[in-house]
């Protein structure tokens, strides 16, 4: 990813363009003889007779804003005439440098190209902002973006206008051909700074995951222009693996397996009539369009995992516990996600959230927690366009960057455009004036990107106008015309065209309002608008009945709740009766005791009076015996006898309380 943070021109892009301008003139055999025109262009205009590789890296960061690593930078530095190296120090001879009349030719040309394309998009924007002021900076920054990485995936300020600036320029030949070479320029870039080295063929096995919209894309239910990016793809997949070995396998996750097959489920209910279905997403449409039931989903799901594997050689991955104890040391579902990174109005973006986290700590523990310089030799990577999962990705590379204070690591996914990209420069077509893949077209660029939009777009859209009806702001009528002129919004990239993508663009209350009077007046429409009623009728009905449902449930569970707490309090009381019955008895054994006890001591005592009568022959001691005896019978006794009818009359009470 380009650092453009502090960039106020466009000179990047004419740097872009001026790498594919050279390459199209001279006869180049890889990527260090086009690197070797900048620096001699770098030498000779400050000028350097004595420098670092580091300060010729930075010398390439100010002039072109390329981020090269050092070894290419030494590479190339080797193969320069009236170079020489001592001590790490490159010392130049300027007599035996070569001109530089050429480079200067094509940097020329390049940045004026650049500038007039500036000056147009600019007007454009003003135009359809109402001539409100551009910040000039975020502009140049998002064609920066939208020009040559995959950051366009991502909605900003002035994305949509780029993209309508270029469909209305499609006729144009110059602009085309302008943005073209900039993009084409980008991927010799690439090569570049990822320091891809040998070209010809794929030296290290790979294995790529695929995400559901690639898979999707590959058998035709995105429509026609993804289906062309993602044959490119498969192109370059199977030239890597057509000299015998395999060195690219391709597959996906059981995660993105249970993801499709949740979405056949849902397509198997809509053509049931289980789920109504308003607004129409493209893989869905072509999933339901000619199924009658759900069994003839079944079989278009059948097919479509026979083609997977019998057409394009893609299986399930077959590592099956990614949640081993082995892993643990590589898990990285910890790792801390910014929500403001997606769209508020992505009802399931947790999900979205929770998958990618999953999917890139899956990458690291095929990986066992290792790094890699570049893309093609980190031996498992993800290739989707979701954008959560590549930003994500994107985010725990430049940890690792930072922490290890490198240039380069690798990616954990990447989009499609890039891997094709990667494989197309890695497998030498890059200076064998091979066509670029079609994904290069800065038109078919502008096509995806809008298509996007206007999906996400119409999302927000459908969800406001059913919550405004939810609420009673808005009639039947009023919904179905509604809904009824988003679902007329173009739903594949081919179906975008330039003359009218402003209106396309168009979601506004005023302009979804603006069609209320035609549908109503149409008879198609009008046909369609019943249905449409019907449909949100039966919808709020339903979600009536599943509130009341709910509610009952919810009553059940309070009733049931209430049951339970009411058998818990028996249960405790009658706990307690046991434990005082228990109390009780042991109170009534102590009592007895104590009085049997008294007994033996009256018993002691007299037999004590006789045992002194005998010995002494006096009656004194008989008087004492039987004064002692009757003290002990009416002192000793009479709090016995009371404590025990006492406890036996407690123990009838509690007993007659409890019945």
């Amino acid at each position: 990813m380009i650092n453009i943070d502090n960039l106020k021109t466009t000179s990047i892009l004419a740097s872009f363009a001026t790498l594919k301008s050279l390459s199209d003139e001279k006869k180049f055999e890889n990527s260090y003889q086009l690197l070797k025109e900048f620096i001699i262009y770098i030498i000779t205009t400050d000028p350097l007779y004595s420098f670092s590789a580091v300060e010729m890296k930075n010398k390439l960061k100010e002039h072109f804003f390329f981020l090269i690593p050092e070894a290419v930078i030494k590479t190339t530095l080797k193969n320069i005439s009236g170079i020489s190296l001592e001590n790490g120090i490159y010392h130049v001879s300027m007599s035996k440098i070569n001109s530089k009349s050429l480079f200067e030719l094509k940097r020329k040309e390049a940045d004026e190209y650049n500038s007039f394309i500036f000056k147009d998009l600019s007007n454009y924007v003003l135009s359809r902002t109402n001539f409100a002021p551009i910040n000039e900076e975020i502009l140049t920054k998002e064609l920066i973006n939208f020009l040559i990485d995959d950051s366009s995936l991502i909605s900003s300020k002035y994305t949509d206008f780029i993209g309508e600036f270029i469909l209305k320029n499609e006729h144009n030949k110059d602009i085309q051909d302008g943005l073209n070479r900039i993009r084409e320029g980008s991927i010799l870039y690439m090569g570049l700074s990822c320091n891809i080295r040998e070209t010809g063929s794929i030296t290290k096995p790979l294995t790529l995951y695929l995400g559901t919209e690639i898979l999707f894309s590959l058998v035709g239910y995105n429509g026609d222009i993804y289906q062309q990016f993602a044959n490119d793809f498969y192109e370059q997949v199977r030239v890597a693996n057509s000299s015998g070995q395999k060195k690219i396998t391709l597959s996906y996750f059981s995660d993105i397996k249970r993801e499709i097959d949740d979405f056949f489920k849902t397509a198997e209910e809509i053509v049931d009539g289980k789920r109504q279905y308003l607004l129409d997403k493209p893989a869905m449409k072509a999933i339901i369009n000619g199924c009658s039931t759900s069994a003839d989903v079944e079989v278009k799901k059948s097919d479509f995992y026979y083609k997977l594997q019998y057409s394009y050689n893609i299986i399930e991955d077959y590592h099956n516990n990614y949640y081993d104890e082995n892993y643990f040391a590589t898990n990285l579902e910890s790792f801390e996600y910014d929500e403001d990174d997606e769209d508020d109005e992505d009802d399931d973006k947790n999900y979205k959230k929770e998958t990618a986290l999953k999917l890139i700590s899956n990458i690291n523990k095929l990986r066992n927690g290792n790094y890699y310089c570049n893309d093609l030799d980190s031996e498992h990577l993800i290739v989707t366009n979701t954008k959560v999962t590549l930003i994500m990705s994107n985010k725990q590379s430049n940890i690792i960057k930072n922490q290890e204070s490198i240039d380069n690591v690798s990616n954990f996914a990447v989009s499609l455009d890039r891997i094709t990209n990667l494989l197309w420069y890695k497998l030498g077509n890059s200076f064998s004036k091979k066509a670029f893949p079609s994904s290069v077209s800065a038109l078919l660029k502008a096509r995806v990107v809008l298509s996007s939009s206007i999906a996400k777009k119409a999302e927000k859209a459908f969800s406001e106008v059913k919550k405004q009806y939810e609420d009673g702001n808005l009639t039947a009528d009023q919904v179905a015309a509604r809904i009824i002129t988003l679902r007329n919004k173009p739903n594949f990239p081919e179906d975008l065209k330039g003359d009218n993508i402003d209106e396309i663009m168009n979601f506004s209350t005023e302009y979804l309002s603006r069609y209320e009077e035609n549908i109503k007046n149409t008879k198609t429409s009008l046909k369609e608008k019943e249905e449409f009623i019907a449909t949100l009728e039966a919808n709020s009905q339903k979600a009536l009945s599943e509130k009341e449902a709910t509610i009952a449930s919810q009553k059940d569970i309070i009733k049931g709740k209430d049951d339970e707490n009411a058998k818990l309090q028996d249960k405790i009381k009658e706990y307690e009766r046991k434990e005082a019955e228990a109390a009780e008895k042991a109170r009534k054994k102590k009592n007895i005791a104590i009085f049997f006890g008294k007994i033996l001591l009256v018993f002691i005592l007299v037999i004590l009076s006789i045992f002194l009568e005998n010995v002494y022959q006096s009656q004194i001691t008989e008087h004492f015996s039987t004064a002692v005896g009757l003290i002990s019978s009416g002192s000793l006794f009479q709090k016995d006898i009371k404590n025990i009818f006492k406890t036996k009359n407690k123990t009838i009470l509690e007993q007659d309380k409890q019945n």
